[in-house]
């Protein structure tokens, strides 16, 4: 089983609005990505940081950037009975030139229980939906000591012993955040 989310809890300060909001090719960012993850086969597709979305799962603490909405996420799969080890695509929602192809590529290399990324990348990774998980990102929300640091995607993803991936055949386009209005103007071809 796959199941997947699109992470748009942020602010989009840099942006001045909400970035989950803004148009490409008639769709929002939003749409787009919940159209993306809907295509690589998830038998559920979660937004995260949207609880007024019909997909959406309330940030259980506001603005603790992604670990927050994992281990929101992970809370949500416990209290519905879902927390079963199975791979959990996460892409966030500032990420709009992302494909198929590449997700596949991703979700092709998830291994039992760990986690899958892009060698030089964090987004879009894979991790595992499982307890331990869960009870790791308990702990580190408790203890005020690791803000930033243990507390960030990266050291998730080092958690869970990641299988990394090559990347070096996929277009940096796809990779692309975009955070400022002049970032957004300067996207000229929307397919990379």
């Amino acid at each position: 089983m796959l199941r997947a989310a699109v992470l748009a809890g942020g602010r989009s300060s840099r942006m001045g609005q909400d970035k989950a909001q803004l148009v490409l090719e008639g769709q929002t960012l939003l749409e787009r990505a919940v159209a993306l993850l809907q295509t690589t086969g998830a038998q559920q597709v979660l937004v995260s940081g949207r609880p007024e979305h019909m997909l959406g799962i309330p940030d259980l603490l506001p603005h603790c950037g992604p670990p927050g909405a994992v281990l929101s996420l992970l809370t949500w799969m416990h209290d519905h009975n879902q927390l079963d080890g199975a791979p959990l695509l996460l892409i966030p929602v500032d990420m709009p030139l992302l494909t198929l192809p590449t997700l596949q590529q991703l979700i092709n290399a998830v291994r039992p229980e760990r986690g899958a990324r892009f060698r030089n990348q964090i987004f879009p990774c894979v991790l595992p939906a499982s307890r331990s998980l869960l009870l790791h990102l308990q702990k580190l929300f408790r203890d005020e000591r690791h803000l930033g640091g243990l507390r960030s995607l990266r050291a998730l993803l080092e958690f869970t012993q990641a299988v990394q991936i090559d990347d070096s055949t996929i277009s940096l386009q796809e990779f692309r955040n975009f955070n400022t209005p002049s970032e957004w103007r300067g996207l000229d071809s929307p397919v990379p």
